[in-house]
């Protein structure tokens, strides 16, 4: 089976609806080769009848961070992009980025504009400790497997840092592709509750982790940057917001 131009890689447990929402809209919107590879730790499995969806059982679950990092690899494409399961791509997610981090190779993370309606409608990224980092993101498979994904001794809040963060560290830039757009139907279920009792033990170790190398992380960041005239939001917040 030749290898597909696009890995996509996502987790799930427990969201078949939001699951089938997305297949739905990348099999709608994709303009290149895909695959989607999901780590699937529901109670009751997933099943799809498009042969460009391989569902990985997780049993026990592993858990977010160790779980995609299971999906990353087996993922068979040049590129690989992470999407959650409760997002929905439109068109130009995949062939608009391809193209913006073909044509900048200093580049070694694009990530991609999501909007949240209705409480937060915009299309944007955000940003923590004076960088942009990817809560969706694509990067050639090479450059994600030399750097080992998302960091494993992050649960799950501050992986996607992590990982923006050891791309930084390896000389290579972060940058947002405003044409590469998702929405992200954030759900507030059981799975996200429980999620949420690690964010703190989570954010100590990124910080006792990564902030030591500030000085070194953030020097390439600002060495490759690319301004694409969009203000990131810091943690989350509109720029008008963060700043009254």
């Amino acid at each position: 089976m030749n290898s597909p131009k696009l890995s996509i890689v996502t987790g799930h447990c427990n969201r078949p609806d939001s699951l089938a929402r997305l297949i739905r809209s990348i099999e709608a919107c994709a303009a290149v080769d895909w695959e989607l590879v999901i780590s699937d730790a529901s109670d009751v499995a997933f099943l799809s009848a498009n042969p460009r969806v391989r569902i990985m059982p997780e049993k026990p679950r592993l858990g977010c961070t160790k779980g995609y990092n299971r999906a990353f690899r087996q993922a068979r494409g040049e590129w690989v992009m992470w999407l959650n399961d409760d997002v929905e791509v439109l068109r130009g997610f995949d062939n608009c980025a391809i193209a913006f981090m073909e044509a900048h190779e200093r580049i070694g993370l694009g990530a991609l504009h999501y909007a949240e309606p209705p409480a937060k409608p915009e299309f944007h990224v955000n940003e923590a400790w004076g960088c942009l980092y990817a809560n969706f993101g694509i990067l050639r498979r090479e450059l994600g497997e030399s750097v080992g994904w998302m960091d494993p001794e992050i649960e799950m809040y501050g992986c996607d840092n992590s990982l923006t963060l050891k791309v930084l560290l390896k000389d290579k830039g972060v940058a947002d592709i405003p044409e590469a757009r998702v929405i992200h139907h954030s759900v507030k279920d059981a799975v996200r509750a429980a999620n949420q009792k690690n964010k703190t033990k989570d954010n100590r170790t990124l910080t006792v982790k990564y902030m030591p190398l500030r000085r070194h992380w953030l020097a390439n960041y600002k060495k490759h940057r690319i301004d694409s005239g969009n203000a990131a939001w810091a943690h989350g917040q509109k720029p008008a917001m963060a700043t009254r």
